[in-house]
């Protein structure tokens, strides 16, 4: 039988679990899937700030960034999938097809994770829900940590918990003998209870509100779309910097 544990934050990253997926609607994993779904092949991660636009600008490649839900000056784009979706082509056609994105929460736990020696870690949102829930289960994972990155990496994000119950509802559907705590479980009924409401919901959270005072409401009317994508983001070490390498899982 296959647990899921669903925690919060990097300090809930579980040393027992085989596989970790790191859930951050609101907007890290969201970008990632619209990342992935563009067309670029990897997207490196970074938790601080100075060693991502480092690493950009040694490469040439775009950053995209916030610090706690605002674009610095020096990033190329904002941690935004409806930015990138409007400008990602540009960098394509130019053979760019790499990015590198530093973000407060979501890229902060897919560092620790790396960090930590976690093998296999996924970035799951409500966009691409069924698709990492059919390779984790492919996979045959017994034991899931699904942590969600939150606001700020301290504050409880209804999205993020909504999430954790889009891919928890999606495990289930593809094997009934999924065990759950109580956590995942009202997550689990958060969602279904919710899943034909999502734009209102996101949108009036806290990580919402933020997200549209910054001219951004576009990325909460992506990241309501349940399953819109079918990308598998999972991340490995970069061996010589502090970050991580991501890349759909489906083209490796």
């Amino acid at each position: 039988m296959t647990t899921v544990r669903v925690t919060w934050f990097k300090k809930g990253l579980d040393k027992e679990a085989e596989a970790v997926v790191v859930i951050d609607v609101l907007r890290f994993s969201t970008t990632i899937a619209v990342a992935l779904s563009l067309g670029f092949k990897h997207v490196y991660v970074f938790s601080d700030f100075s060693n991502a636009l480092d690493f950009a600008r040694s490469r040439g490649l775009p950053i995209l960034a916030e610090i706690h839900g605002i674009k610095p000056r020096e990033a190329d784009l904002d941690n935004s999938p409806s930015e990138l979706i409007k400008h990602g082509a540009t960098y394509l056609e130019k053979g760019i097809n790499e990015l590198v994105i530093r973000t407060t929460s979501g890229a902060a736990v897919v560092d620790a994770a790396v960090r930590q020696g976690f093998r296999h870690v996924f970035i799951s949102s409500t966009v691409n829900a069924r698709a990492v829930a059919e390779a984790l289960l492919k996979e045959g994972y017994k034991n899931i940590n699904v942590v969600c990155g939150g606001l700020d990496l301290s504050k409880f994000a209804v999205e993020d918990y909504v999430g954790a119950g889009a891919l928890i509802d999606e495990l289930i559907s593809l094997e009934p003998r999924i065990f759950l705590e109580d956590e995942g479980l009202a997550a689990l009924y958060a969602y279904r209870a919710t899943r034909k409401t999502l734009l209102d919901l996101f949108s009036k959270g806290r990580s919402g509100k933020i997200v549209t005072s910054t001219g951004h409401y576009g990325d909460i009317v992506i990241a309501s779309k349940v399953n819109s994508f079918s990308v598998v983001p999972q991340a490995t070490p970069l061996q010589w910097l502090s970050g991580a390498l991501v890349r759909d899982k489906n083209k490796n």
